[in-house]
């Protein structure tokens, strides 16, 4: 039961992000994954994030929106 409910939260992060991607403020968006890297793959998307154009950032929030949501409805349905 847990699962469910911890699934279907993460579904809604995702669609949240999905929809900050479209309808977010231009400068939110630069700035919405500022912080400290822990480790080398973190360091590596951001470095990738703030050197993209800003419509590029957007298309990275969307897939990235994307992925966690339809990840998250398969462990929904399927596990």
């Amino acid at each position: 039961m847990w699962f469910k409910i911890f699934s279907f939260i993460f579904i809604l992060c995702g669609l949240f992000v999905m929809w900050f991607a479209v309808f977010g403020d231009k400068k939110v968006v630069k700035e919405f994954g500022s912080g400290t890297p822990t480790n080398i793959i973190d360091f590596i998307v951001m470095m990738v994030y703030r050197i993209f154009p800003s419509i590029i950032r957007r298309i990275f929030l969307f897939a990235l929106g994307m992925a966690i949501s339809i990840g998250c409805t398969y462990m929904l349905l399927y596990l």
